[in-house]
């Protein structure tokens, strides 16, 4: 909304205003021609208090509503603005551009400190918003921290035990790393004895009906990767079915020779990529000293390295 609409219906408040107050300080005179200043100027000196220089509308106000009021007295002649070369009115009209210049300064005063209050809320508002961030990334590096300490324990505990002689305490615990590092649902490892695969040690729940795997088990993409000597996944190998596992590593020993294979089951499709390969690939190395260990003490069963039938 403009000045003008803003200022036009204060205007025809204050000419009634006016009109009302000549008519009842002097019915027969509304001008007051006697009083060396008209009282309906209270009219505009509040107007130009409260408004500023945009009060000063109620100056020509306050004259059009005196005249109405003359006029409806009914006299004819102009007495309301023939009272305007009086001095009084002439002083009254500086009074009235005074406090009109004085509302202003308030005005912009008052201006100028709702926009800083504005700001100052803006301000507060994002200085919160920030707060609430840094609480948020605070909360969670703390989680990272007690994390990284039970990752840390974890690894250690995991390091102790892959670096056991038993063989079986050494799989299980390279199961358990397979598994916390790709999310598996279930891991086994298993070793080259008489040419065909043996299973050694499982973890998780092998399917909907069976807790563990058999106790012989051929899958298609573990013998994938013992015949290819490099990890597979399922998707990679014709003919794999849902009870083949998802990803799997050779064991091979230190003259390339495949010695064993630790799989995983239930890896999701996205966790199957290059950085879990090479995670498998490294626990299958740390898995393969265990069991070379394992072949040269008391575990004839295992000893000798043979490559994967088909």
């Amino acid at each position: 909304m403009s000045i003008f609409e803003r200022a036009l219906p204060r205007a025809g408040i204050a000419t009634v205003l006016a009109t009302v107050v000549a008519i009842v300080l002097s019915p027969s005179d509304p001008a007051l021609a006697d009083m060396p200043i008209h009282p309906a100027w209270v009219i505009a000196i509040v107007a130009a208090a409260r408004f500023g220089v945009g009060g000063l509308f109620a100056v020509p106000a306050v004259v059009l509503g005196g005249q109405l009021a003359v006029w409806l007295s009914g006299k004819g002649d102009l007495a309301m603005v023939s009272r305007l070369a009086q001095p009084g009115e002439l002083g009254i009209l500086v009074v009235i551009a005074a406090v009109a210049a004085i509302g202003s300064l308030h005005e912009q005063r008052k201006a100028l400190l709702e926009e800083r209050l504005r700001g100052a809320e803006s301000r507060a508002a994002e200085s919160e918003t920030a707060v609430g961030s840094l609480c948020e990334t605070s909360l969670v590096l703390r989680d990272r921290v007690d994390r990284s300490h039970m990752s840390l324990a974890f690894l250690s505990d995991l390091a102790a035990r892959i670096d056991d002689r038993d063989v079986g305490g050494a799989s299980g615990a390279a199961l358990d790393l397979a598994m916390a590092r790709t999310g598996a649902r279930c891991a086994f490892v298993q070793v080259i004895d008489g040419g065909r695969p043996r299973m050694l040690c499982s973890r998780g729940k092998w399917s909907a009906e069976r807790d563990e795997p058999p106790a012989v088990f051929r899958d298609v993409v573990a013998n994938a990767a013992i015949e290819q000597l490099r990890p597979m996944a399922a998707h990679e190998v014709a003919n794999a079915s849902p009870d083949d596992c998802d990803l799997a590593a050779p064991i091979l020993d230190g003259a390339g020779n495949a010695i064993g294979i630790l799989a995983l089951r239930g890896v999701t499709y996205t966790a199957l990529n290059l950085g879990a390969r090479e995670d498998l690939t490294t626990i299958a190395r740390w898995t393969s000293r265990v069991l070379a260990k394992a072949n040269r003490g008391s575990r004839p069963e295992l000893r000798g390295s043979h490559r994967a039938k088909t």
